[in-house]
């Protein structure tokens, strides 16, 4: 008589890796062919015969037929990478292959430095998050790519493709020093501080916030574009009258050469206190007439007004030593059974910025809210200070034609994606409707 017995649990642990390894590469065939679906619809192919146009012959907006094909192709591509990103990093995780690359990246340090201690230690977990990041922006370089091809079919970008991958380049490495500042000193917090590292790290998240925000405008933003003082007196002058009746004095107002490489436009306020800063595209200032331009530069005035900056920061930085407190609490409960040394594992990594992807999708509603009443709050304002409602709608249908953007959006995708008002909406409160 024959008795079957049960497989054992590594045999069954190594049939479940085997089969996560087949979705895996399934994740990775739909993240890398969805380009390629995306272009083969045409829709981008036939842009250039499209109209920007946003009001009709009876004098009623409408979504241009343009920005309608421009949206028929971003919000698929928005819902994919939403969806499919943490599903690539858990699988990443699960598959087995972050354990198993820590591990050859280790061996690899090891044996090349002849030595093991906690430098070659912290240089190995280095390599493993630079690793992990390459393998990442080589799976979504087509997307990368793609996203470069469909700003040059909508003429929202003027740029060849030697300056644009000059570009993503530098992008590239600015993305690599951030993660080893952020999760590189995360794990480093862990070791160091396995019971209070939360504490730390919140602190520390914080203090890289401020930092990032008064660095942003004089170190990121000149790595890509020329950034140089507000030079139009009779702008300035303007400012000044509007910052007087505002009870504010702005000593900083930037303009970037954003022509150089978009038609798009775009202003946007940043800093805190002494360090706070309006900047403008060049573009705005040359396609726009003063009256719009000073009902930009009003709304930017709104934000420096109600320190949106220095609220997100702080509502952010609370939002996140909970986050943290949670982490922490799930990590000391799980790391046995992911094969990892410790919660401080660097070998976590990708599992990380999958938790980190979905708990941003699941509040992207909440986060999108607060930033919609926060740009509601600087329109009123605008509308207060600059006083002209009139020039105010004008400039939002300039945005939509100049923009590609939508005038309308169904209430869902409001709610999930758009950090600002959609510009209907923005209109008729211009308009008083």
């Amino acid at each position: 008589m024959f008795v079957t017995r049960p497989q054992s649990d590594y045999h069954i642990n190594m049939k479940r890796k085997s089969t996560l390894q087949k979705w895996l590469i399934a994740v990775i065939a739909i993240i890398v062919f969805s380009p390629l679906v995306y272009w083969l619809t045409g829709i981008g192919q036939r842009a250039g015969g499209l109209s920007a146009a946003v009001v009709a012959a009876d004098g009623t907006l409408h979504n241009s037929p343009k920005a309608e094909a421009l949206h028929a192709l971003v919000l698929p591509i928005r819902i994919e990478k939403l969806v499919v990103y943490p599903v690539l990093m858990f699988l990443l995780q699960f598959s087995g292959w972050a354990v198993r690359w820590r591990n050859r990246i280790e061996r690899w340090t090891f044996r090349i430095t002849r030595r093991e201690n906690r430098w070659t230690r912290t240089l190995a977990a280095a390599l493993f998050i630079a690793w992990v990041t390459v393998v990442i922006t080589v799976i979504y370089l087509p997307f990368s790519i793609y996203g470069f091809v469909l700003r040059r079919q909508f003429g929202l970008s003027n740029q060849t493709f030697s300056a644009w991958g000059r570009d993503f380049s530098v992008g590239w490495g600015l993305g690599l020093l951030t993660n080893w500042v952020l999760y590189g000193g995360l794990f480093a917090l862990i070791n160091l501080s396995p019971r209070r590292w939360h504490l730390w790290a919140g602190a520390a998240f914080m203090a890289f916030a401020f930092g990032y925000i008064l660095l942003e405008p004089v170190v990121i933003t000149p790595l890509f574009y020329k950034i140089t003082p507000l030079t139009d007196e009779a702008l300035r002058h303007r400012i000044d009258t509007m910052a007087a009746r505002a009870g504010i004095t702005i000593d900083d107002v930037r303009v970037i050469n954003a022509s150089s490489k978009t038609s798009a436009v775009n202003a946007y306020f940043t800093g805190f206190g002494k360090a706070s800063k309006i900047v403008l595209w060049d573009t705005l200032l040359k396609n726009h007439p003063p009256d719009e331009v000073d009902m930009v530069i009003a709304h930017e005035m709104g934000h420096w007004v109600h320190r949106h900056v220095l609220w997100y920061v702080l509502g952010g930085s609370s939002a996140l030593w909970l986050g943290l407190f949670a982490l922490r609490w799930w990590l000391n409960r799980v790391w046995r059974r992911m094969g990892w040394r410790s919660p401080g594992d660097v070998a976590a990594y990708p599992y990380l910025l999958g938790v980190v992807a979905l708990v941003s999708a699941l509040i992207l509603p909440i986060a999108n809210g607060i930033s919609r009443a926060a740009e509601n709050q600087a329109d009123d304002f605008a509308l207060k200070i600059g006083g002209k409602p009139q020039a105010a709608a004008q400039m939002f249908e300039r945005f939509a034609v100049e923009n590609v953007s939508m005038i309308t959006v169904p209430e869902w995708e409001k709610i999930i994606f758009y950090t600002h008002p959609p510009l209907g909406e923005r209109i008729r409160k211009a308009i008083g409707e």
